[in-house]
Protein backbone atom coordinates (compact mmCIF):
# COMPACT_ATOMS: atom_id res chain seq x y z
CA UNK A 1 0.00 0.00 0.00
CA UNK A 2 2.42 2.06 1.36
CA UNK A 3 4.56 1.39 -2.23
CA UNK A 4 1.51 2.12 -4.50
CA UNK A 5 1.08 5.94 -2.74
CA UNK A 6 4.69 5.94 -3.68
CA UNK A 7 4.67 5.25 -7.02
CA UNK A 8 1.38 7.27 -7.66
CA UNK A 9 3.18 10.73 -6.37
CA UNK A 10 6.11 10.07 -8.29
CA UNK A 11 3.88 10.31 -11.34
CA UNK A 12 1.97 12.82 -10.90
CA UNK A 13 4.40 15.25 -9.78
CA UNK A 14 5.64 14.98 -13.47
CA UNK A 15 2.19 16.22 -14.87
CA UNK A 16 2.52 18.63 -12.71
CA UNK A 17 5.79 19.54 -13.71
CA UNK A 18 5.29 19.39 -17.61
CA UNK A 19 2.25 21.23 -17.29
CA UNK A 20 4.05 24.37 -16.28
CA UNK A 21 6.89 23.42 -17.78
CA UNK A 22 5.56 24.07 -21.11
CA UNK A 23 3.93 27.53 -20.02
CA UNK A 24 7.82 28.20 -19.38
CA UNK A 25 8.19 27.36 -22.88
CA UNK A 26 6.04 30.35 -23.75
CA UNK A 27 7.53 32.80 -21.50
CA UNK A 28 11.15 32.82 -23.33
CA UNK A 29 9.37 32.74 -26.67
CA UNK A 30 6.74 36.14 -26.01
CA UNK A 31 10.06 37.41 -24.64
CA UNK A 32 11.58 37.31 -28.24
CA UNK A 33 8.63 38.03 -29.99
CA UNK A 34 9.79 41.98 -30.77
CA UNK A 35 12.95 40.88 -32.40
CA UNK A 36 11.19 38.95 -34.82
CA UNK A 37 7.62 40.88 -35.74
CA UNK A 38 8.44 44.26 -33.94
CA UNK A 39 8.78 45.80 -37.46
CA UNK A 40 5.53 44.43 -38.81
CA UNK A 41 3.89 45.68 -35.38
CA UNK A 42 4.75 49.15 -35.49
CA UNK A 43 4.59 49.47 -39.77
CA UNK A 44 1.03 48.81 -39.14
CA UNK A 45 0.22 50.81 -35.62
CA UNK A 46 3.03 53.32 -35.67
CA UNK A 47 5.18 53.13 -32.60
CA UNK A 48 8.85 51.94 -32.01
CA UNK A 49 10.00 48.51 -31.52
CA UNK A 50 12.37 49.60 -28.53
CA UNK A 51 9.23 50.92 -26.49
CA UNK A 52 7.53 47.34 -27.24
CA UNK A 53 11.00 45.35 -26.47
CA UNK A 54 11.70 47.26 -23.13
CA UNK A 55 8.29 47.57 -21.69
CA UNK A 56 8.34 43.64 -21.50
CA UNK A 57 11.22 43.73 -19.75
CA UNK A 58 10.54 46.11 -17.47
CA UNK A 59 7.23 45.11 -16.19
CA UNK A 60 8.84 41.35 -16.20
CA UNK A 61 11.09 42.85 -13.61
CA UNK A 62 8.52 44.81 -11.46
CA UNK A 63 6.38 41.71 -11.58
CA UNK A 64 9.55 39.72 -9.53
CA UNK A 65 8.71 40.05 -5.89
CA UNK A 66 4.96 39.93 -6.33
CA UNK A 67 5.29 36.65 -7.55
CA UNK A 68 7.16 35.31 -5.15
CA UNK A 69 4.76 36.71 -2.71
CA UNK A 70 1.84 35.37 -4.71
CA UNK A 71 3.00 32.20 -5.20
CA UNK A 72 3.47 31.66 -1.15
CA UNK A 73 -0.06 33.53 -0.68
CA UNK A 74 -2.19 31.63 -2.78
CA UNK A 75 -0.54 28.85 -3.98
CA UNK A 76 0.99 28.07 -7.56
CA UNK A 77 -2.31 26.86 -8.99
CA UNK A 78 -4.17 29.72 -7.90
CA UNK A 79 -1.31 32.04 -9.07
CA UNK A 80 -0.13 30.47 -12.33
CA UNK A 81 -4.05 30.24 -13.43
CA UNK A 82 -4.59 33.77 -13.02
CA UNK A 83 -1.78 34.98 -14.31
CA UNK A 84 -2.05 33.29 -17.18
CA UNK A 85 -5.38 34.54 -17.58
CA UNK A 86 -4.07 37.66 -17.20
CA UNK A 87 -1.43 36.74 -20.45
CA UNK A 88 -3.59 35.30 -22.48
CA UNK A 89 -5.98 38.71 -22.45
CA UNK A 90 -2.39 40.35 -23.48
CA UNK A 91 -2.13 38.03 -26.38
CA UNK A 92 -5.38 38.87 -27.76
CA UNK A 93 -5.12 43.12 -27.24
CA UNK A 94 -2.38 42.56 -28.89
CA UNK A 95 -3.49 40.90 -31.86
CA UNK A 96 -6.90 43.22 -32.13
CA UNK A 97 -4.83 46.37 -31.13
CA UNK A 98 -5.57 49.03 -33.55
CA UNK A 99 -2.82 51.79 -32.42
CA UNK A 100 0.36 51.49 -30.61
CA UNK A 101 -0.84 51.85 -27.10
CA UNK A 102 -3.01 48.85 -27.73
CA UNK A 103 -0.39 47.10 -28.52
CA UNK A 104 1.51 47.91 -25.58
CA UNK A 105 -1.14 47.81 -22.70
CA UNK A 106 -1.34 43.81 -24.09
CA UNK A 107 2.49 43.68 -24.13
CA UNK A 108 2.14 44.89 -20.56
CA UNK A 109 -0.26 42.30 -19.39
CA UNK A 110 1.59 39.87 -21.44
CA UNK A 111 4.57 40.38 -18.91
CA UNK A 112 2.75 40.63 -16.02
CA UNK A 113 1.12 37.30 -16.76
CA UNK A 114 4.07 35.57 -17.64
CA UNK A 115 6.33 36.50 -15.31
CA UNK A 116 4.62 34.14 -12.63
CA UNK A 117 5.33 31.06 -13.63
CA UNK A 118 8.61 30.39 -13.01
CA UNK A 119 8.25 31.41 -9.42
CA UNK A 120 5.25 28.90 -9.26
CA UNK A 121 7.18 26.18 -10.96
CA UNK A 122 9.66 26.94 -8.41
CA UNK A 123 7.61 26.59 -5.65
CA UNK A 124 6.10 23.35 -6.89
CA UNK A 125 9.73 21.67 -7.47
CA UNK A 126 10.77 22.65 -4.02
CA UNK A 127 7.53 21.31 -2.73
CA UNK A 128 6.70 17.67 -4.80
CA UNK A 129 10.57 16.59 -4.99
CA UNK A 130 13.42 16.28 -3.03
CA UNK A 131 15.99 18.97 -2.31
CA UNK A 132 18.69 16.93 -4.77
CA UNK A 133 16.33 17.41 -7.45
CA UNK A 134 16.03 21.01 -7.31
CA UNK A 135 19.55 21.92 -9.26
CA UNK A 136 18.56 18.76 -12.19
CA UNK A 137 14.74 20.17 -12.48
CA UNK A 138 15.88 23.64 -12.44
CA UNK A 139 18.39 23.35 -15.29
CA UNK A 140 15.93 21.37 -17.25
CA UNK A 141 13.62 24.39 -16.82
CA UNK A 142 16.21 27.03 -17.60
CA UNK A 143 16.73 25.01 -21.04
CA UNK A 144 13.05 24.57 -21.95
CA UNK A 145 13.20 28.52 -21.57
CA UNK A 146 15.86 28.64 -24.33
CA UNK A 147 14.44 26.29 -26.30
CA UNK A 148 11.80 28.78 -26.49
CA UNK A 149 13.76 31.63 -26.81
CA UNK A 150 15.29 30.10 -29.97
CA UNK A 151 11.94 28.55 -31.48
CA UNK A 152 11.07 32.60 -30.89
CA UNK A 153 13.56 33.04 -34.40
CA UNK A 154 13.16 31.92 -37.45
CA UNK A 155 11.01 29.07 -36.60
CA UNK A 156 8.42 32.24 -35.72
CA UNK A 157 9.36 33.91 -38.76
CA UNK A 158 7.62 31.26 -40.68
CA UNK A 159 5.00 30.37 -38.52
CA UNK A 160 4.31 33.87 -39.16
CA UNK A 161 4.12 33.53 -42.81
CA UNK A 162 2.39 30.21 -42.58
CA UNK A 163 -0.55 31.74 -40.88
CA UNK A 164 -1.13 35.23 -41.92
CA UNK A 165 1.30 37.58 -40.07
CA UNK A 166 1.62 38.73 -36.37
CA UNK A 167 -1.90 39.25 -35.69
CA UNK A 168 -2.88 35.93 -36.18
CA UNK A 169 0.39 34.76 -33.70
CA UNK A 170 -0.90 36.24 -31.37
CA UNK A 171 -3.98 35.15 -31.65
CA UNK A 172 -2.77 31.65 -31.31
CA UNK A 173 -0.52 33.01 -28.24
CA UNK A 174 -3.66 33.61 -26.65
CA UNK A 175 -5.38 30.39 -27.72
CA UNK A 176 -2.01 28.11 -26.05
CA UNK A 177 -2.32 30.45 -23.16
CA UNK A 178 -6.21 29.90 -22.18
CA UNK A 179 -5.29 25.80 -22.68
CA UNK A 180 -2.75 26.42 -20.22
CA UNK A 181 -4.45 28.05 -17.82
CA UNK A 182 -7.31 25.35 -17.64
CA UNK A 183 -4.69 22.70 -17.49
CA UNK A 184 -3.02 24.11 -14.54
CA UNK A 185 -6.46 23.72 -12.82
CA UNK A 186 -7.00 20.42 -13.57
CA UNK A 187 -4.00 19.33 -13.18
CA UNK A 188 -1.64 21.71 -10.12
CA UNK A 189 -1.69 20.88 -6.75
CA UNK A 190 0.05 23.28 -4.52
CA UNK A 191 0.55 20.02 -1.73
CA UNK A 192 0.73 16.40 -1.94
CA UNK A 193 -1.79 16.51 0.60
CA UNK A 194 -3.83 18.46 -1.64
CA UNK A 195 -4.08 15.17 -3.80
CA UNK A 196 -4.50 12.35 -0.74
CA UNK A 197 -0.38 11.65 -0.33
CA UNK A 198 1.81 12.22 2.11
CA UNK A 199 4.66 15.14 1.72
CA UNK A 200 7.56 14.41 0.32
CA UNK A 201 9.03 14.53 3.75
CA UNK A 202 7.11 11.75 4.63
CA UNK A 203 7.33 9.34 1.80
CA UNK A 204 10.80 9.79 2.16
CA UNK A 205 10.38 8.83 5.71
CA UNK A 206 13.38 11.83 6.87
CA UNK A 207 12.28 13.64 9.88
CA UNK A 208 12.97 17.54 8.91
CA UNK A 209 12.47 21.17 10.42
CA UNK A 210 11.35 22.63 7.61
CA UNK A 211 7.74 20.68 6.36
CA UNK A 212 6.79 21.32 2.77
CA UNK A 213 3.15 22.45 3.69
CA UNK A 214 4.68 25.35 6.30
CA UNK A 215 3.45 28.72 5.30
CA UNK A 216 5.19 32.47 6.62
CA UNK A 217 3.53 35.67 6.95
CA UNK A 218 4.87 37.31 3.31
CA UNK A 219 6.77 40.28 5.32
CA UNK A 220 8.01 38.48 7.53
CA UNK A 221 10.09 35.93 4.49
CA UNK A 222 10.85 39.42 2.64
CA UNK A 223 12.79 40.65 5.78
CA UNK A 224 14.71 37.25 6.05
CA UNK A 225 15.17 36.85 2.30
CA UNK A 226 16.65 40.78 2.05
CA UNK A 227 19.13 40.36 5.54
CA UNK A 228 20.41 37.74 4.57
CA UNK A 229 24.04 39.24 3.86
CA UNK A 230 26.36 36.61 2.24
CA UNK A 231 23.89 34.03 1.78
CA UNK A 232 21.84 36.35 -0.81
CA UNK A 233 23.54 39.45 -1.96
CA UNK A 234 26.83 38.39 -3.80
CA UNK A 235 25.44 35.96 -5.17
CA UNK A 236 22.05 37.94 -6.55
CA UNK A 237 24.68 40.72 -7.96
CA UNK A 238 26.83 38.30 -9.46
CA UNK A 239 23.56 37.63 -11.44
CA UNK A 240 22.71 41.20 -11.86
CA UNK A 241 26.18 41.34 -14.03
CA UNK A 242 26.41 37.94 -15.84
CA UNK A 243 22.50 38.16 -16.51
CA UNK A 244 22.71 41.93 -18.07
CA UNK A 245 25.92 40.70 -20.14
CA UNK A 246 24.15 38.26 -21.98
CA UNK A 247 21.22 40.09 -22.62
CA UNK A 248 23.32 42.72 -24.00
CA UNK A 249 25.15 40.66 -25.89
CA UNK A 250 22.71 37.39 -26.60
CA UNK A 251 19.10 39.50 -27.19
CA UNK A 252 20.00 43.06 -28.13
CA UNK A 253 23.46 43.85 -30.25
CA UNK A 254 24.74 40.46 -31.07
CA UNK A 255 23.17 40.28 -34.93
CA UNK A 256 23.70 43.81 -35.03
CA UNK A 257 27.53 43.65 -34.25
CA UNK A 258 28.35 41.11 -36.52
CA UNK A 259 26.24 42.67 -39.54
CA UNK A 260 28.13 45.95 -39.13
CA UNK A 261 31.36 44.95 -37.95
CA UNK A 262 32.32 42.17 -40.61
CA UNK A 263 31.32 40.55 -43.64
CA UNK A 264 30.33 37.09 -43.35
CA UNK A 265 29.02 35.11 -46.60
CA UNK A 266 26.85 33.03 -43.90
CA UNK A 267 23.73 34.53 -42.11
CA UNK A 268 25.18 35.99 -38.28
CA UNK A 269 21.58 34.96 -36.62
CA UNK A 270 23.56 31.23 -35.96
CA UNK A 271 25.72 33.07 -33.68
CA UNK A 272 22.56 34.19 -31.55
CA UNK A 273 21.40 30.45 -31.89
CA UNK A 274 24.53 28.64 -31.01
CA UNK A 275 24.54 31.01 -27.52
CA UNK A 276 21.27 29.50 -27.11
CA UNK A 277 22.04 26.09 -27.60
CA UNK A 278 25.40 27.11 -25.17
CA UNK A 279 23.24 27.68 -22.60
CA UNK A 280 21.14 24.57 -22.79
CA UNK A 281 23.53 22.59 -22.77
CA UNK A 282 25.27 24.25 -19.70
CA UNK A 283 22.19 24.56 -17.81
CA UNK A 284 21.42 20.87 -18.13
CA UNK A 285 24.70 19.33 -17.66
CA UNK A 286 25.45 21.36 -14.38
CA UNK A 287 22.21 20.92 -12.69
CA UNK A 288 22.37 17.01 -13.23
CA UNK A 289 25.98 16.77 -12.14
CA UNK A 290 24.76 19.30 -9.13
CA UNK A 291 21.55 17.27 -8.36
CA UNK A 292 23.92 13.30 -8.23
CA UNK A 293 26.59 15.11 -6.01
CA UNK A 294 29.19 15.12 -8.75
CA UNK A 295 29.68 18.78 -8.13
CA UNK A 296 29.91 19.39 -4.79
CA UNK A 297 30.12 23.01 -4.41
CA UNK A 298 27.78 24.90 -6.34
CA UNK A 299 29.58 28.38 -5.36
CA UNK A 300 33.22 26.64 -7.02
CA UNK A 301 30.91 25.97 -10.03
CA UNK A 302 30.07 29.00 -10.39
CA UNK A 303 33.20 30.53 -9.79
CA UNK A 304 34.53 28.43 -12.38
CA UNK A 305 32.20 28.50 -14.91
CA UNK A 306 32.39 32.57 -14.42
CA UNK A 307 36.06 33.46 -14.57
CA UNK A 308 36.01 30.95 -17.87
CA UNK A 309 32.63 33.91 -18.94
CA UNK A 310 35.25 36.42 -18.09
CA UNK A 311 37.62 35.25 -20.60
CA UNK A 312 35.16 34.97 -23.07
CA UNK A 313 34.67 38.66 -22.45
CA UNK A 314 37.87 39.49 -22.80
CA UNK A 315 38.34 37.91 -26.06
CA UNK A 316 34.82 39.91 -27.54
CA UNK A 317 36.52 42.81 -26.41
CA UNK A 318 40.03 42.65 -27.57
CA UNK A 319 39.58 41.10 -30.32
CA UNK A 320 36.58 43.40 -31.66
CA UNK A 321 36.85 44.01 -34.97
CA UNK A 322 39.05 41.34 -35.79
CA UNK A 323 39.46 37.35 -36.47
CA UNK A 324 36.81 37.84 -39.46
CA UNK A 325 36.53 33.78 -39.26
CA UNK A 326 33.07 32.77 -39.16
CA UNK A 327 34.05 29.44 -37.43
CA UNK A 328 36.07 30.85 -34.91
CA UNK A 329 32.79 33.74 -34.08
CA UNK A 330 30.75 30.29 -34.08
CA UNK A 331 32.78 28.35 -31.35
CA UNK A 332 32.90 31.81 -29.50
CA UNK A 333 29.82 32.42 -29.29
CA UNK A 334 28.94 28.78 -28.42
CA UNK A 335 31.23 29.39 -25.33
CA UNK A 336 29.33 32.04 -24.57
CA UNK A 337 26.06 30.73 -23.94
CA UNK A 338 27.89 27.74 -22.07
CA UNK A 339 29.79 29.45 -19.64
CA UNK A 340 27.37 31.79 -19.24
CA UNK A 341 24.92 29.33 -17.86
CA UNK A 342 26.95 28.64 -15.03
CA UNK A 343 25.62 31.36 -12.79
CA UNK A 344 21.95 28.83 -13.01
CA UNK A 345 23.31 27.11 -10.13
CA UNK A 346 22.49 30.47 -8.13
CA UNK A 347 18.86 29.82 -7.50
CA UNK A 348 19.85 26.16 -5.72
CA UNK A 349 22.23 28.47 -4.01
CA UNK A 350 20.10 30.88 -2.34
CA UNK A 351 17.06 28.29 -1.73
CA UNK A 352 18.70 26.09 0.26
CA UNK A 353 19.53 28.97 2.78
CA UNK A 354 15.88 29.56 3.08
CA UNK A 355 12.35 27.56 4.35
CA UNK A 356 10.02 26.10 1.80
CA UNK A 357 7.41 28.52 3.31
CA UNK A 358 8.93 31.30 1.65
CA UNK A 359 11.05 29.51 -1.27
CA UNK A 360 9.01 31.34 -3.55
CA UNK A 361 9.68 34.77 -2.37
CA UNK A 362 13.45 33.94 -2.04
CA UNK A 363 13.90 32.62 -6.05
CA UNK A 364 11.38 35.76 -6.89
CA UNK A 365 14.02 38.23 -5.04
CA UNK A 366 16.78 36.76 -6.74
CA UNK A 367 15.30 36.71 -10.62
CA UNK A 368 14.41 39.98 -9.77
CA UNK A 369 18.18 41.02 -9.32
CA UNK A 370 18.59 38.81 -12.50
CA UNK A 371 15.74 41.36 -14.77
CA UNK A 372 16.65 43.94 -12.89
CA UNK A 373 20.45 43.51 -14.13
CA UNK A 374 19.21 42.85 -17.99
CA UNK A 375 17.12 46.04 -17.87
CA UNK A 376 20.12 48.16 -16.47
CA UNK A 377 22.96 46.85 -18.50
CA UNK A 378 20.84 47.39 -21.92
CA UNK A 379 20.09 50.67 -21.56
CA UNK A 380 23.62 51.39 -20.52
CA UNK A 381 24.85 49.73 -23.88
CA UNK A 382 22.25 51.25 -25.48
CA UNK A 383 22.67 54.86 -24.95
CA UNK A 384 26.56 54.55 -25.75
CA UNK A 385 25.87 52.24 -29.40
CA UNK A 386 23.06 54.49 -30.48
CA UNK A 387 22.24 53.87 -34.04
CA UNK A 388 25.81 54.82 -35.31
CA UNK A 389 26.57 50.96 -34.87
CA UNK A 390 30.42 52.13 -34.94
CA UNK A 391 33.12 49.63 -34.10
CA UNK A 392 34.50 52.00 -31.23
CA UNK A 393 30.59 51.93 -29.43
CA UNK A 394 31.02 48.30 -29.80
CA UNK A 395 34.45 47.80 -28.29
CA UNK A 396 33.39 50.31 -25.41
CA UNK A 397 30.33 48.77 -24.32
CA UNK A 398 32.20 45.14 -24.61
CA UNK A 399 34.72 46.06 -21.94
CA UNK A 400 31.93 47.68 -19.58
CA UNK A 401 31.08 44.41 -19.93
CA UNK A 402 34.37 42.79 -19.26
CA UNK A 403 34.39 44.92 -16.01
CA UNK A 404 30.74 44.25 -15.27
CA UNK A 405 31.46 40.62 -15.05
CA UNK A 406 34.86 40.52 -13.23
CA UNK A 407 32.54 42.04 -10.70
CA UNK A 408 30.32 39.10 -10.81
CA UNK A 409 33.61 36.66 -9.82
CA UNK A 410 34.37 38.91 -6.88
CA UNK A 411 30.65 38.71 -5.93
CA UNK A 412 30.92 34.98 -6.35
CA UNK A 413 33.84 34.65 -4.59
CA UNK A 414 32.62 36.54 -1.62
CA UNK A 415 28.66 34.31 -1.32
CA UNK A 416 28.43 32.10 0.96
CA UNK A 417 27.34 28.16 0.16
CA UNK A 418 25.39 26.10 3.06
CA UNK A 419 27.57 23.60 4.29
CA UNK A 420 30.27 24.93 2.47
CA UNK A 421 33.38 26.87 3.96
CA UNK A 422 34.48 29.64 1.75
CA UNK A 423 37.85 29.03 0.20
Amino acid sequence: MVEEIRKGLYRYRWYIFLTLLVAYFFVYFHRMTVGILGTDIVSEVGGTVGVLSSVYFWTYTFMQIPSGILSDSLGPRKASFIFLCIAAIGSFLTAFGTQFWMVVLGKVFIAAGMAVIYIPLMKLIAVWFKKSDFAQLNGIVIATGNIGAIAASAPLEMLSDLIGGWRNVFITLGAVTVLLAVLCVVIIRDHPHDKGFDGIEEIEKKDTDDPTAARMPVLQGLRMVFSGGRRFWPIALAYFCVYGSIMVFQSTWAKTYFNSVYDFAYSVAWFVTVIGIGKILSTVTIGILSGRGILRSKRRTMLYGTFAFLCIWAFLWLGAGKFDSYALWFVVCFLFGFFGGFMSLCFTQVKEWYPIAISGTAVAATNTMLFLGASVCTTIAGSIIGTTYSLCNFSTVWGIMFFTVLLALVMVFISKEKGITVD
